[in-house]
């Protein structure tokens, strides 16, 4: 998908131009960085994600895993 026009604060540029600056990387390049970056975080659970909670639930199913009431919590936090 290209994007042929984008309208944006010339602030907002100046601090975009400054930060692609800083890590050695061209605006639009710095763009297509964090328009990727936001896609992944926007994407389904990872691998790493569904294995590590699948192994929570297998020790939750074996009784493995403790539970703290909110009372205990909060003392623990200090709150």
């Amino acid at each position: 998908m290209v994007i042929k026009e984008l309208y944006l604060d010339k602030d907002v540029i100046s601090t975009l131009e400054a930060e692609a600056k800083r890590q050695n990387r061209s605006l639009k390049n710095y763009l297509e960085h964090l328009a990727i970056e936001q896609a992944k975080k926007l994407e389904t659970p990872s691998k790493e994600y569904g294995d590590m909670m699948d192994g929570m639930l297998k020790r939750l199913e074996n009784g493995e895993v403790e539970f703290s009431g909110l009372e205990e919590v909060m003392a623990r936090n200090g709150l």
